[in-house]
């Protein structure tokens, strides 16, 4: 039910319908398995459950393409064992460091690609003078899992009570921003985490300010590629904004707990951007940016140099290569000839 089935479709491609037989006996009989995310049987149609009876009979491995950046602390996810994984493609010299301490599983295996992540091909600066407020969520702020992490989550009536609603329904409607914005010609788009998503009819609305739920037809490469520039507390989503040599401000609010476990980036001395604790203090300096025409400081354009191993548009096809690679190796230990 997708723009993006729909989009394949039309490309000539061949999608498989999520959960359909099809889908269940190609992943069975796959030989490689390219994810975004961990835990492969769940997101192939495989409960923990039903997941029991087939795990004996798959003979594939994986290569994780990201779907944020590895520079956490995410042993409980991305541990080499849980999903095989034989090939991890990094952005940076500094996942590499991090997924290669003790806890991930991957020293002494050549599993650590720094090949440069494929969606950041298609991050060419569109700017269409938007400020983006794309914040992360809390768990305690949503209601349970009831299917799968897929879908999104049920309204939560409870949710405008929270301290987290408050601090951000304040500063959308901070007199102060919305004046200096529509003073500079600049819109500003609220992008609700997708699993908050449910919630977007509890923030108050105004006319400068759009609140956009990440769900449905939502292209992130377009709301991205068309931004001046991105507040975050902690998104992933901050690397591809970077990645552009776009500003980036951070807002840490003292009212809210961190929602971050330090790996190997930290945010006073390898961050983007400022960082801000208060509601004031960031939009003076949200001011300053659109006054200014959003333009990343050199300070934070060298950290972004440091950080990244590549800013061209070539990390699909070294990726790509690499999994040749791979399934060449596959071939020969399955004992395939060019005839079978």
């Amino acid at each position: 039910d997708t723009s993006d089935y729909r989009n394949l479709k039309k490309d000539g491609y061949k999608p498989l319908v999520n959960g359909s037989l099809m889908h269940k006996l190609v992943f069975m009989n796959s030989d490689l398995l390219l994810i975004t995310n961990s835990h492969l049987f769940p997101f192939n149609g495989y409960t923990k459950e039903t997941s029991k009876y087939i795990r004996g009979l798959c003979n594939f491995t994986s290569m994780c393409l990201q779907h944020g950046l590895s520079v956490q602390q995410c042993a409980m996810a991305q541990k080499r064992i849980i999903d095989n994984t034989t090939g991890y493609f990094l952005a940076s010299k500094y996942e590499y460091e991090n997924l290669s301490k003790h806890a991930y599983g991957y020293q002494g295996f050549d599993i650590l690609k720094v090949t440069g992540i494929a969606r950041y091909d298609g991050l060419i600066n569109n700017d269409k003078k938007q400020i983006l407020l794309s914040p992360t969520w809390r768990m305690y702020n949503a209601l349970p899992v009831r299917t799968s992490e897929g879908e999104q989550r049920g309204y939560n009536p409870e949710f405008k009570y929270t301290t987290y609603f408050k601090v951000y329904n304040d500063l959308i409607n901070h007199k102060r921003l919305i004046e200096c914005a529509k003073e500079t010609g600049y819109k500003i788009k609220f992008l609700l985490h997708p699993i908050l998503s449910s919630q977007a009819e509890d923030f108050t609305p105004n006319p400068e300010l759009e609140v956009i739920p990440s769900v449905g037809n939502l292209s992130y490469e377009k709301i991205l590629t068309e931004s001046s520039l991105m507040v975050t507390d902690y998104s992933g989503v901050q690397f591809d904004f970077a990645y552009m040599r776009k500003p980036v401000v951070y807002f840490h609010p003292t009212e809210l707990p961190a929602h971050y476990e330090d790996g190997i980036f930290f945010y006073d001395t390898m961050g983007f951007g400022e960082i801000c604790t208060k509601t004031e203090q960031l939009v003076d300096l949200l001011c300053e940016y659109m006054r200014s025409g959003c333009r990343m400081k050199d300070k934070y354009v060298e950290r972004a140099d440091d950080f990244f191993a590549y800013k061209d548009h070539n990390n699909c096809e070294r990726i790509y290569q690499e999994i040749l690679k791979a399934q060449r190796q596959i071939d020969h230990d399955k004992m395939r000839t060019d005839e079978s």
